[in-house]
């Protein structure tokens, strides 16, 4: 089973030169870059240098942006910021050669204050302007399943009924904390396969969303990878591990390759 080609989420601590050039060494195929923290948009420097790395390397690039920016905030000026926000990230994705822009179709509106029939209409105003953004930088959307709020992965296909431009990642662990098993999640990934057109694949043990590595939590990968497999799906998946320990990244890989070699 080679459908799936992996990436990890570089982030926290790492260093971009250098753990581009580690992830050549154990196989990884590209980065997945958070534009927050140390990443964020405005900090970043030196952006020619680092995509010819990436050439010189043949590591490719997923941008994720950066999800606490509030696109779906109801205040029209904190919408508007987050918006343009999203869009000089997709700038920053096409100079370092990115394909495809990860981003949360949410709204962190105080939930006493107001309704879900308030902010949807923000949020799908703005997923709508950010999808156009995207195709006009040749970048592929891919919006995520968050845990809970407007779209989990149950409310998710009306969502992809609604922008029939835009793909979906696919999280494990968002799905498995919105109370989704990993043989429902087997099935959505077939029956939605050509609208997955990214995965964070991320262990958990039920509780929180841990960022473990695959293999440890509890999250019954194989389960999920056949279904991929008989989905006959092929597409970039980012081991989203929260460590700046390379050890542990590298440990994510070898825990899914052993998997995909059983099936």
């Amino acid at each position: 089973m080679q459908s799936i080609q992996q990436g990890f989420m570089l982030g926290l601590g790492l260093s971009f030169e250098s753990t581009v050039e580690w992830a050549t060494d154990v196989g990884y195929e590209f980065v997945e870059v958070l534009l927050d923290g140390p990443y964020a948009r405005e900090r970043m420097k030196n952006l020619e240098t680092k995509r010819h790395i990436l050439d010189q390397t043949g590591v490719g690039v997923v941008i994720h942006l950066p999800f606490a920016a509030d696109i779906g905030s109801p205040f029209t000026p904190v919408r508007q910021g987050a918006i343009e926000e999203c869009r000089r990230g997709m700038d920053l994705a096409a100079t370092l050669g990115a394909d495809r822009v990860v981003f949360h179709p949410s709204s962190d509106a105080w939930s006493a204050g107001w309704e879900a029939a308030d902010c949807l209409p923000f949020i799908h105003e703005s997923v709508g302007e950010l999808i156009d953004a995207a195709h006009e930088r040749d970048l592929t959307p891919c919006l995520e399943n968050i845990i809970s709020g407007y779209y989990d992965v149950h409310a998710f296909p009306e969502l992809l009924d609604r922008f029939p431009r835009a793909q979906m990642t696919f999280d494990t662990s968002h799905a498995l904390l919105a109370g989704m098993d990993e043989p429902a999640m087997a099935a959505f990934i077939k029956r939605h396969a050509e609208r997955i057109g990214h995965l964070h694949l991320v262990d958990t043990r039920g509780e929180d969303d841990e960022h473990l590595p695959v293999g440890m939590g509890s999250i019954a990968f194989e389960t999920i990878l056949d279904g991929i497999r008989r989905a006959n799906w092929h597409g970039t998946a980012t081991h989203e591990v929260g460590t700046e320990n390379k050890a542990t990244i590298a440990l994510s890989k070898r825990n899914l390759d052993s998997l995909q070699g059983a099936l």
